[in-house]
């Protein structure tokens, strides 16, 4: 059985604010709503100034009853991540959520298409969008806080989602305290203009790029990833092709090259070198890969991969990463089914994504699976998945594993600004990515620029001497002077 294919999407939302200036637009249905595809959403998607935030205490969380799978591990549906659950943030629908540490039990949770609405298409829409959550005593994913600044959640990086342009997140890292973010620009899901590789020294609050990629490199292989540091200090990354149809790729790089792609070298599974070309550790008839996250765990690696081929989320162990891994035994922790049958790990339809939680080991293992009904959008989420017997099913001795070190994010202070420059640096640094502005916010925007330099140059003239300035400015520049 086919999966049904993710819908194209289509318009333009609120998503970015630069120091003074406050950009806003609404999201316009287009293809939503007049696709086949799209007979449960609204016709009209609904816009506002931001996310809605719930102050009131989300909801307490409820597990279904454990479900053993055929291969003998014991899976149990903990909850959904976000919706009803994150409403006190502002965040609804959303999908994907990679994780990394940030320290003290908390850890970044970083989502791809998210509204503010509790439906697909409803509210704002958002993409990538992040939030600190932790493990509560009860074993549930707990949301805590947007992870940028303020009480709710905004785009971790500023752009306008105008001609279906969207900024998918692959994956993100903790490097030695500084969180490293890769992700997709898409014109429409699964055609990638280009990757972008963004960081963030402040634990997740504010991002820079540091380098973009083509959608050509390694023929398009490289697009979407997932990386994690190896105990040699390399820097590992499994990747493919986003479109759910191609193997897994490995590559390895030094984290001070983490923004060249040019000195990442390949891994030829055949030969068991690395150099400027590569095969496949992952391919075949039974192979179409997707998303992906690679961690290790207690001197193990993990793969966890939605497979197209057999439409299910999968998870290998081993303790060698380079080499061919068609022979490593394969669990399965959800498999799509009809959705007219119970929602089980065993039927549980159109899963996709698979992200491990911070904290999890071999034997007691969380991996967040997401989930979206295309064709009514009905459901549109991603769930924490709790995975006993990972241990047993790979043979291995638990209670003689290591425990992970525990990462911690180290905010660095910022750099000394000269107050009369202050306001103007601020301008710059905080302008969305990416950006594309109707020709009237581009005028604001530039007359907004002139101001605050002729501020700056005029900050040493005597006020005695602006009346006989004001007169020679432009007339726009005249409206917005204070004298």
């Amino acid at each position: 059985m086919s999966r049904t294919p993710l819908p194209r999407l289509t318009g333009a939302v609120s998503a970015a604010t630069a120091s003074a200036l406050i950009l806003t637009a609404t999201v316009v249905p287009d293809a939503l709503a007049q696709s086949s595809s799209s007979s449960g959403l609204s016709s009209e998607l609904s816009s506002s100034s931001g996310p809605t935030v719930d102050n009131s205490a989300p909801p307490q969380k409820q597990a279904s009853q454990p479900y053993t799978m055929p291969d003998g591990t014991v899976v149990q549906i903990m909850d959904d991540v976000a919706g009803k659950h994150s409403r006190h943030v502002g965040l609804g629908a959303t999908d994907l959520g990679t994780m990394a540490p940030l320290g003290g039990g908390e850890f970044a949770m970083i989502f791809g298409d998210s509204f503010s609405g509790q439906r697909f298409g409803e509210g704002d829409w958002m993409s990538p969008v992040g939030v600190v959550a932790r493990m509560n005593e009860d074993g549930f994913i707990e949301i805590i806080r947007p992870l940028n600044r303020g009480e709710r959640v905004e785009q971790t990086v500023g752009y306008l989602h105008e001609d279906d342009l969207t900024l998918i997140p692959s994956d993100v890292i903790n490097l030695d305290g500084t969180l490293y973010m890769q992700a997709m620009w898409n014109h429409g899901i699964g055609n990638v203009r280009d990757t972008e590789i963004f960081k963030s020294t402040d634990g997740g609050k504010s991002w820079s790029s540091i380098g973009t990629t083509s959608a050509d490199y390694m023929s398009g292989m490289g697009n979407l990833i997932s990386w994690e540091k190896g105990p040699d200090g390399y820097i590992y990354v499994v990747s493919t092709q986003f479109k759910r149809d191609d193997p897994v790729y490995l590559s390895r790089f030094r984290e001070q090259d983490i923004a060249d792609r040019s000195k990442w070298q390949l891994f030829d599974p055949a030969s068991g070198k690395w150099g400027d070309s590569g095969a496949p550790i992952l391919s075949g008839s039974n192979i179409e890969a997707g998303e992906m996250n690679l961690r290790y765990i207690q001197g193990k690696w993990v793969l966890v991969m939605f497979n197209e081929a057999t439409l299910a989320i999968e998870v290998r162990i081993s303790d060698t990463l380079a080499q061919d891994w068609a022979n490593v035994p394969v669990a399965t922790v959800a498999k799509h089914g009809p959705w007219s049958n119970a929602q089980t790990p065993g039927n549980f339809s159109q899963p996709y994504g698979g992200y491990i939680v911070p904290g999890s080991t071999i034997a007691d293992m969380d991996i967040v699976v997401s989930q979206w009904n295309t064709d009514t959008h009905a459901r549109y989420m991603s769930t924490q998945f709790n995975v006993k017997g990972l241990d047993k099913f790979f043979g291995i001795n638990s209670a003689a594993l290591p425990a992970d070190e525990t990462l911690s994010v180290t905010e660095r202070p910022a750099a000394q600004v000269i107050p009369e420059t202050q306001a103007e640096d601020s301008l710059v640094e905080q302008k969305p990515q990416r950006m594309t502005l109707s020709s009237e916010s581009n005028d604001s925007a530039t007359t907004a620029v002139i101001v605050l330099s002729i501020l700056a140059v005029l900050g040493g003239v005597a006020t005695v001497t602006l009346p006989n300035v004001r007169p020679l400015l432009p007339p726009q520049v005249q409206q917005m002077l204070p004298f």
